[in-house]
């Protein structure tokens, strides 16, 4: 995942209470969901784990 630097989806640069970060929000949910699928017991920043899901179920589908 790209680095992103802190602050970037605080209320000063969008609106917690607009559709579009709500949209993000979700979005981010289903990342978990989708992490969590390769690694059950992952937690902290998300973006520390998915380029490694995508590469451990990538492996997977190969080897099948």
């Amino acid at each position: 995942m790209k680095e992103r630097t802190d602050g970037f989806l605080s209320e000063k640069q969008i609106s917690h209470d607009s559709e579009i970060f709500d949209y993000i929000k979700e979005l981010h949910e289903y990342l978990w969901r989708f992490v969590r699928v390769a690694f059950p017991g992952a937690s902290y920043r998300l973006d520390m784990h998915v380029d490694n899901a995508i590469e451990k179920l990538e492996l997977e589908k190969d080897t099948k």
